[in-house]
């Protein structure tokens, strides 16, 4: 059940935050593209990996005894384990939150080349280009710690390769549209987390 409620506040959280942006600019900030684009192949990983996440959360929620077809990975399945997990995943939710907070008018999900959004750099981003990224690296590690197996490190995986690729596709599309200011912000701020001296 600790899993499905961490999913739940996630869904909701990111839900509120795409109405809040709507209504505040009226402007619907789901931007995920139906074509035949590396972003939207990245959209559909990214896709699998969060409807696979869900289906591990309801075996584990509401269908105990399938859980032996999710190839558990035992030395894992420990209380410390997955308190640890639910612990990293709670934190990550709350990070990504705060990012989505900071983002305001700017948040997106996904890229539309023909809008043109604040270049945010305070908060978590003055930490990390990327701290919404990062905070979802570390809530799907966290996921695969509360229910280890080998469908959960598989969504973890994909999930890994899918936002590595979408944070390089982003960074591209935010340097075609800032220019020197993203340069500038690239140069003082690492992509995942730490400020560069000089």
């Amino acid at each position: 059940m600790t899993l499905l409620l961490l999913l739940l506040a996630f869904y909701g959280m990111t839900v509120v935050r795409a109405l809040l942006v709507r209504r505040r600019t009226g402007i619907n900030p789901v931007k995920l593209q139906a074509d035949d684009s590396v972003f939207e192949a990245t959209g559909r990983v990214l896709k699998a990996s969060i409807g696979t996440w869900l289906l591990i959360s309801l075996v584990y929620a509401f269908a105990p005894g399938w859980k032996p077809w999710l190839v558990p990975i035992q030395y894992l399945e420990t209380e410390a384990v997955h308190r640890t997990g639910a612990i990293v995943a709670g934190i990550a939710i709350v990070w990504i939150g705060i990012g989505q907070a900071q983002m305001a008018a700017s948040f997106r999900m996904g890229v539309d080349s023909s809008e043109k959004t604040a270049l945010v750099r305070r908060g978590l981003f003055s930490w990390s280009r990327n701290p919404i990224y990062l905070g979802l690296l570390a809530g799907v590690g966290g996921f695969f710690l509360v229910a280890p197996n080998a469908l959960s490190f598989g969504a973890f995986v994909a999930a890994w390769i899918g936002i590595k690729i979408q944070v390089r596709l982003e960074e591209e599309y935010l340097l075609s549209k800032h220019g020197d200011a993203y340069r500038q912000y690239r140069s003082a701020v690492h992509r995942w987390i730490g400020t560069r001296r000089g």
